[in-house]
Order: C-alpha cells, then structure tokens, then sequence
C-alpha cells in the first residue's frame, strides 16, 4: 500500500497540473499551427491563456516558498530552513502512522503530517523547532528522536508549549566550535568581565549564577582545569569572593589555594573540618546580618546589598568523606549538619560549596547533599551509574564522544535535560 503524505501529495498534484498547462499552451500555440497548417486564433488564445496561468501559478509557489522559507533572512537562512523542514516532514512520514491522521483513497494511504513551524537564528547556529501536538500522537513526539532528520543540528531540549498544543525542541549546530580558548590572562580577564559579576562562564552559549555545585569527571576528564577557569573568572569579579579551599589529598587545588588564600585552605582531615566550621560560622553571621535587611525587601539575597559570596572549594571529597565515616559518632553527624546546613540555607546567603569528585554515588557524598546542589557537571566519558547518580537519569542523555574539557550539565531553573558544554582552554600559566 502506498503512503504518501497529504501536503506532499497536493504539492506534487499542484506541479504537475502547472507543467501541464505549459506544454498544453505550448502545443495550442506552435504545434497545431505547424500540423494543421493553418491559422486558429482562438486555439493560439487558449494556448496563451494556459502559459500565462501557469506562468501566474509558478510565481505564486515561488512567492509562498519565498515567505515559508524566510528568504528575506538570506538565501543560505531559506534554503537550510527549506532542507530542515523537508528532512523532518520526510522522517515523521517513513516512522509510521504514529505521528499523523490517516486517510484512504483506494490503495493509497494518506497521512496528514502535523503542522511544523522552524525558526533559525540569523547565524544559523540554532533554533527552535515547534509540532503542533495531537492526543493521537503526543506520547510519541515525547519520546522521538528527531535529531537524525536535522543533519548537522541535535535536539538540545524538549519540552511542551504553555498552553500544552506544541511540542518545543530546541536545536543546536554541533558544526560550530563553543569551547573558548584564550592564549593569555588579559584576554581572559576581558572577556570575563564582559558578563559582570556573579555569573560563571562555560563556553560561548553556556553561562549560569554562582550556585553550589557537584563536578564529577574520571581522571583526564579535564576537571581540574575546568575548576581552574571557574576560580579564575571569580578573581576578576568586581565583588570578589572569598574563597576556601580543602584538598585531602594536598595535590595542586592545595597548591593553589595557598596562592590566593592561605589562611583559607587545608588539607589535613582536622584542618578542613575546622575550615569547614570557620565557613559555617560566616555563614551564620551573614544570615544574622541579612535578617533586618530582609524585612524591607523579602525577594533579594546577598547580592542586592553588594555583598561579597563565599565559596568553598572541596577536592576529592570522596577521600574526605571515607576518612569522616571512621570518626566517632558526634564528629560524623557535625560535618554532616554543616554540609547540610550550608547547601539548604547558603543560596540566599551567598555561601556555596563545590563538591569536585571522580563519582558521585551515596557511598561517596550524602544523597541528600546531592540532590540539593543546583549545578552539576559530568565531563568526559562517564560511566551510565554516574549519570544517574548525578542527573538521576541515563537513557535520554546525549550518547556523544565528549573530549577533555567537554561533557554535560544540569542547572536548576535553567536547563530541563542535560545539555552539552565545554569549558574553556587556557593556554598560559594560571599561577604566574
């Protein structure tokens, strides 16, 4: 049984017809007069009649492909808009009768495709694609996979319109390089600065608060120097904030850290459940200092009253908490209530902690630490329990080769899935 696809199909009927009429005039015009020897004005009128209406018929299609396409954006804008809607007509069409409403006429069956509309950025390097949805098919359009009918673009999100009567999917140009590389500090800075205070920048399209975060990478993943560039743009903020460092294992964060803050950074397990306590204890202060404030002006946080934040940087905790899990009793439920405490209480207050591990399973941070962190990070290629411990999901999550430095992240109120990111490459000396 044929299936053709409704619009396709008066489409096609509609070109045929067009060229028809073309040869038809053509041939009431020159061919008749050639055969019959003779004149026939009124033949050779109809003749003109039909060239002149499928003339006005042609330039009619081209006038309406002209304003579907937006061609007043660019021929290259019109033709990748025409290539794009052309390649998921075709893919809704070939994946069965799930995604239209069928009809039969004979041996021919009929489906008429769901109403699509495609806007493209004026770079070309995304946009959002919107189908209208159907009780019929809305299951369907929640679980398809359309990224294999966009060529060089991949779904970045998915989600459902307002009013629930359009499936949204926003694409991204996977041709197009958003890592960030800067050869030297002052460009860095520069660029930093662009973005003013109290955003972190990841790559070219990626940037987000400061909030507390969970950064899981296996070992050449690039987590450190991703760590590296958070903590970098944070020294060019015009509010600069205060920074803690803990490094059980005294490797190089240590070593940084006693660059910039040495009386902020430790790495015995002693020295860092002290710090651990002196960041609380500021945390507690500043929530003492904000409670008038708040009275005023209920919607603000610390950032209203330019206060500086404070960020405590936690490197291979896992290592940290495998040694707390042999402590006495009282010890182990004091960290826990600090750790607590400053994840639930610390966003409004402008204190954050960032949890940098290899993992993220119950066995090596609190679940109910983790499930409160707003930003998560997964770089490299991560095994599928470390996606689910981190996103609590594994099955939609893009099944792509991510190379140092690159991997996915979620950010709540942000993101709805997680999305693809990098972060940048710095080609100097970060302690110079």
């Amino acid at each position: 049984m044929i299936v053709r696809d409704k619009t396709g199909k008066y489409t096609t009927f509609f070109m045929l017809t067009t060229i028809s009429q073309y040869l038809l005039g053509w041939f009431l015009i020159s061919a008749i007069d050639n055969v019959l020897g003779g004149n026939f004005p009124i033949i050779q009128t109809l003749g003109y009649i039909l060239i002149n209406l499928a003339t006005l018929q042609t330039v009619i299609c081209v006038i309406v492909w002209c304003i579907r396409h937006r061609l007043n954006k660019g021929i290259r804008y019109a033709f990748t808009h025409a290539r794009l809607i052309h390649g998921i007509r075709w893919a809704l069409l070939n994946a069965g009768t799930g995604y239209g409403i069928e009809e039969y006429a004979g041996e021919e069956r009929v489906i008429t495709l769901p109403k699509i509309r495609l806007e493209l950025s004026d770079n070309l390097g995304s946009g959002v694609l919107r189908i209208r949805d159907h009780i019929k098919y809305h299951t369907k359009l929640d679980s398809a996979k359309l990224s294999s009918a966009l060529g060089r673009y991949r779904i970045e999100q998915q989600y459902t319109s307002d009013d629930e009567n359009w499936s949204i999917f926003e694409l991204e140009d996977t041709s197009v390089d958003r890592q960030l590389r800067f050869s030297d500090v002052d460009g860095f800075a520069s660029f930093m600065k662009s973005y003013g205070g109290n955003v972190l920048v990841m790559d070219k399209k990626n940037h987000v608060p400061l909030a507390s975060m969970l950064l899981v990478g296996a070992t050449g993943s690039g987590k450190t120097y991703a760590l590296y560039s958070l903590i970098l743009q944070m020294l060019f903020w015009h509010v600069r904030p205060e920074l803690f460092f803990a490094d059980p294992k005294s490797t190089s964060l240590y070593v940084l850290g006693r660059n910039i803050c040495p009386e902020n950074s430790a790495e015995s397990i002693d020295g860092i459940i002290e710090l651990l306590e002196a960041f609380h204890a500021k945390m507690m202060a500043r929530k003492a200092e904000l409670q008038d404030k708040l009275e005023d002006r209920l919607d603000t946080d610390y950032r209203s009253w330019n206060m500086n934040a404070h960020v405590f940087v936690f490197d291979e905790f896992s290592s940290f908490q495998s040694v707390v899990a042999t402590l006495d009793k009282k010890e182990r439920d004091k960290v826990s209530m600090l750790l607590r405490n400053i994840v639930l209480q610390g966003r409004q207050l402008g204190f954050f902690l960032w949890f940098i591990m290899q993992k993220s399973d119950s066995n090596d941070i609190p679940t109910a630490i983790r499930d409160n962190l707003i930003w998560k990070v997964v770089l490299g290629q991560a095994a599928t329990t470390t996606y689910i411990t981190a996103f609590e999901q594994a099955a939609d999550l893009p099944r792509l080769k991510f190379e140092v430095g690159h991997g996915l992240y979620t950010y709540q109120g942000y993101t709805r899935q997680p999305q693809v990111t990098s972060f940048p490459t710095l080609e100097f000396d970060i302690l110079n």
